[in-house]
């Protein structure tokens, strides 16, 4: 049984923890929606990234892993496409390692919905780049919804535009999480030490009792001793 000292203690660093992990979840979209502007492209340009971009969405919603290699022919570029997953080692370079992501992600990772309207789209000559942000709902727990940036650059190929560079991002505020790795480190230390002044506690107990025992038999075996 825990003492209330250490219960007290322990409550206190469960709250601690808990206000610091809900400060990753502050999204930056707020932000977002106060942009000063959204890019420089032409109107022209513009529409038909965001025509691309809702065909993006459409297959994201719909969620046929079965149209991923098509998916991935009609909207990303046939010269090396890169896609930049959530996770470090999500890198996947080429339309056969595009068209496996997105047929995962369409089997068992999320739906996605990302606010196209609010899309900054940026153009030079035939080069265009765009940034936004959505979320995604997780299949693993529907109550697990978390805010997602979606950055790319794409380029006019025989007048379509193709995504050459796409990446997902979670779209948190991780800053906390020094802090916290701080606090788990100086927790841990503290237990590995409590335990270690458990175990000499018991072991000098342990001693003692041992140490009682031993003279008590002694006793029993000598008693002329004992007398003397």
């Amino acid at each position: 049984m825990l003492s209330i000292p250490r219960r007290c203690c322990l409550l206190l660093f469960n709250l601690a923890l808990f206000a610091l992990l809900w400060t990753i979840y502050l999204p930056h979209q707020a932000a977002w929606r106060q942009a000063p502007d959204w890019g420089n492209a032409s109107p022209v340009v513009r529409q038909a990234v965001l025509d691309r971009l809702a065909r993006f969405q459409s297959g994201y919603s719909q969620r046929h892993p079965q149209q991923a290699k098509p998916f991935v022919e009609d909207l990303f570029s046939g010269e090396r496409p890169m896609v930049l997953g959530t996770m470090p080692g999500e890198i996947f370079v080429g339309q056969t390692a595009v068209a496996d992501l997105v047929r995962s992600d369409w089997e068992r990772w999320g739906d996605c919905r990302f606010r196209l309207a609010e899309t900054q789209v940026s153009a030079a000559g035939e080069v265009a780049w765009f940034a936004t942000v959505g979320s995604v709902r997780f299949d693993l727990s529907r109550l697990l919804v978390l805010p997602l940036r979606l950055t790319g650059v794409m380029v006019a190929e025989a007048g379509i535009w193709k995504i050459r560079q796409l990446q997902f991002q979670f779209d948190l505020d991780c800053s906390a999480l020094l802090l916290v790795d701080v606090l788990l480190l100086g927790w841990l230390l503290v237990n590995v030490i409590l335990l270690g002044l458990a175990i000499r506690a018991r072991a000098r107990k342990d001693h003692r009792i041992i140490t009682l025992c031993w003279r008590k038999n002694s006793k029993q075996r000598h008693p002329s001793h004992a007398r003397i």
